[in-house]
C-alpha cells in the first residue's frame, strides 16, 4: 500500500464529501397517481377497521346472549 492512497483515504475519512444536497431531498415533480394510490390505501384501511370494530361489537352481542340464556 502505498503512502499516497494511505494518505487519500484519511483525507476522505477526515472531510467526506457531501453525498447529496438539498436538490436531492425536493423533487421538482410530484406523481399525483401515488398519491391518490397512498390516500385510496388510507381510506380502504379506515373502512377494514371499521368493519370489524362492527363485526366485533356483533359478535360480543351475540355470545353475550347466548351466555345469558
Amino acid at each position: 500500500m502505498s503512502t499516497e492512497s494511505l494518505n487519500r483515504s484519511v483525507i476522505n475519512e477526515v472531510y467526506p464529501q457531501k453525498t447529496s444536497t438539498k436538490q436531492d431531498l425536493s423533487p421538482k415533480k410530484v406523481n399525483i397517481e401515488v398519491l391518490k394510490k397512498r390516500v385510496f390505501e388510507e381510506r380502504k384501511r379506515e373502512r377494514f377497521q371499521s368493519r370489524v370494530l362492527v363485526a366485533m361489537f356483533c359478535l360480543s352481542i351475540v355470545i353475550l346472549g347466548y351466555i345469558v340464556v
